[in-house]
């Protein structure tokens, strides 16, 4: 895991070595912020006053996972200029040290142990066009091609994906049940602990809420890169999901194909700031459409079409819809999908 820091301050630069120290984590020390980005790094900490330097609308984004790095503003104790300077940036992270050094050191050592483990596909959602159902068959999809599938549930406003699998008699943990754990969790005991359907592992927000902690979804996520081969998270359509979004390596956009949800999905590409997804385009398409027009008026590579399937939308309306994740058009779609934004886990189309 690769991280720098971008400081001519000695006392920032003496802080940030000792949270480096606790969390294992070798971090660079750059002379400006171009020579940072070059190096690459999957993590960018810049002082303050370093912040305004970096190239983008507004300053600093945070990264999605998908290749933008992501940035952490350091202040010092008594640094009052810190808080006004990363909200004009938009940074998603401030560490004001030394008194979020325990964070940050978390934080880095999370990033670290993760680094080399399955990948983390999040499917989200936009204008009611199914990222709930998308994701449910791209799990199924992934299972035939023989790598270990944790579905994972990150919407805390849609119906549930036990609603939607009709999973919601299985006995195995839920998010509830990990609610206030601290440090790492065990892959092994996690992947012991799930409900599994379908070939895939499962876990859903059950009864209760989604943990609100960003600690608890760091470690959960990161149990899960090394339990399974492909995570596939659910992250609906809603707002409330992005400390999970930025957790993720490769992100759809599930996108339905008429005028109407390309202005939404428009609409939703603002909120994601500098996160680039693929673009999943969903059937029936509106009159003089087709699924490489929807994607390149949003920007965005195309990653597959669904098409649309009476049968489908009955289902989706009844909690089967894992029914319908065998019928060969959806099968070969999701499969194709999983193919283009994760070749390795997917394997071969057939």
């Amino acid at each position: 895991m690769a991280a720098v820091l971008v400081s001519g301050d000695q006392g920032v630069q003496d802080e940030v070595a000792r949270v480096g120290a606790a969390a294992g984590v070798e971090i660079s020390l750059a002379v400006d912020i171009g020579t940072a980005l070059a190096m690459r790094p999957e993590v960018l900490l810049l002082d303050s006053g370093r912040l305004r330097l970096l190239p983008g609308r507004g300053g600093a984004t945070a990264g999605s996972g998908a290749g933008t790095p992501d940035v952490i503003v350091i202040g010092l104790a008594g640094d009052t200029a810190v808080w006004d300077v990363a909200a004009y940036s938009s940074a998603a992270r401030v560490a004001v040290l030394p008194a979020a050094a325990g964070w940050l050191a978390g934080y880095l050592g999370r990033r670290r142990n993760s680094s080399g483990g399955g990948t983390v596909l999040g499917v989200l959602g936009s204008g009611g066009a199914g990222a709930s159902t998308t994701a449910c068959w791209l799990a199924a999809a992934a299972v035939e091609t023989g790598v270990s599938v944790l579905l994972l549930e990150a919407d805390p406003w849609g119906a549930g994906l036990e609603w939607a699998l009709d999973a919601g008699d299985l006995q195995g943990v839920r998010w509830p049940d990990l609610e206030g754990i601290s440090g790492s969790l065990n892959p092994v005991q996690l992947a012991a602990g799930l409900p599994a359907l379908g070939g895939f592992s499962l876990l859903a927000r059950g009864p209760g809420l989604l943990p609100a902690d960003e600690a608890v979804t760091g470690a959960v996520l990161d149990a899960a890169r090394s339990g399974f081969e492909l995570t596939i998270v659910d992250l609906g359509s809603s707002t409330g999901t992005e400390p999970l979004l930025h957790l993720c390596e490769e992100l759809l956009l599930v996108v339905p194909g008429r005028v109407s949800g390309v202005l939404g999905a428009r609409s939703l590409l603002l909120r994601l700031g500098s996160a680039k997804p693929h673009a999943v385009v969903r059937g029936p398409l509106g009159d003089g459409l087709d699924e490489l027009l929807v994607a390149n008026a949003l920007g965005l590579p195309l990653a597959g079409y669904l098409p649309f399937l009476r049968a489908t939308a009955r289902s989706e309306g009844s909690g089967r819809v894992l029914a319908d994740a065998g019928r060969p058009r959806i099968r070969r779609a999701a499969q194709r999908i999983l193919a283009k934004v994760s070749p390795a886990p997917a394997g071969e189309v057939t």
